[in-house]
């Protein structure tokens, strides 16, 4: 049996200004950038007992992604001999969807999800050792010329970070 804490974070493409000190003058940082808010979204799943990860990008985050991402990581459990997951999330409209319970209602052979109490996302290692941690250490105070690019970094931050165990990322921005 493996535990996964699952949890979504948006990440924009306009850049986000975090307390930085100029040497010149005392000023804050200046970030130029043109304006652009595209964005996508990261499904990040942390592995338990293991510490490892998958994710995946998609344009937005809604019950046809979360599904996606659920077979993702049903692929990579029939790959270890895995027979159950125990999966962690919060109680995200696309989490709790029609479709989403339908879909957990015939794997329930394989996976079992356990709801954090609704406005807890203290309770979601996911929230502060991962989704913050992107944002300040990959997105703050930097523009990044287009989403690919972004993309990657994000990418390469995860990897070399956390490591991961899934190829098939799904870049469909």
């Amino acid at each position: 049996m493996i535990i996964v804490f699952e949890d979504e974070t948006v990440i924009t493409q306009k850049p986000c200004v975090r307390k930085s000190m100029s040497f010149e003058g005392g000023e804050q940082q200046k970030i130029e950038h043109t304006g652009t808010r595209k964005k996508f979204s990261v499904y990040i799943s942390a592995l338990w007992p293991n510490q490892s990860l998958i994710y995946d990008f998609y344009d937005r985050m809604n019950s046809t992604n979360t599904i996606d991402h659920l077979e993702n990581i049903k692929t990579y459990i029939a790959k270890n001999c895995w027979k159950r997951l125990i999966i962690i999330w919060d109680n995200a409209s696309f989490h709790t969807s029609k479709m989403t319970n339908d879909y957990i209602k015939e794997q329930k052979h394989w996976l079992t999800v356990v709801y954090l109490p609704k406005k807890a996302p203290y309770l979601n290692p996911n929230e502060r050792k991962i989704n913050q941690q992107i944002k300040s250490d990959v997105c703050a105070n930097r523009f990044y010329t287009n989403i690919e690019e972004q993309k990657q970094a994000v990418s390469k931050y995860l990897d070399n970070r956390f490591g991961t165990w899934n190829n098939d990322r799904h870049y469909d921005t």
